[in-house]
């Protein structure tokens, strides 16, 4: 009797459903606001500023860049902490790629800024 029991309570064991939980997916942070956003040419130039006041509606970002030649529009992508940004100033388009460190940082490449790829890094400001 006590074998029969054991195979009872293992074969129903065997066959319950197991339940696991599964992490949420990963969702982006809201990049809406004010960046101070900086592109790195040292030691070839100085560092370059720039404001960029960011919308996001889910995946999709539009925006605003005010700096040097600007203002001009701004269009990209999140996606989880995967950024992409481009602006296109007097002719020539700069394309930001990067990751989302938080609600207030950001930083990666861009290209199409000078010669060669450049590390860039943002602070939200608002």
């Amino acid at each position: 009797m006590r074998v029969l029991s054991y195979l009872v309570a293992v074969t129903v064991a065997a066959c319950s459903p197991v339940f696991i939980e599964l992490p949420a997916a990963a969702t982006a942070t809201d990049i809406t606001g004010t960046w101070e956003l900086t592109i790195y040419y040292q030691p070839d130039d100085s560092d370059y500023l720039a404001t960029y006041i960011l919308k996001q509606e889910g995946e999709k970002i539009t925006g605003i860049y005010h700096g040097m030649h600007g203002p001009a529009a701004v269009t990209g992508t999140v996606k989880s902490d995967n950024v992409a940004l481009s602006v296109t100033v007097k002719g020539t388009t700069a394309q930001f790629s990067g990751k989302v460190a938080s609600a207030t940082k950001m930083s990666g490449t861009v290209t199409g800024t000078s010669d060669k790829p450049r590390k860039w890094s943002a602070e939200k400001k608002k």
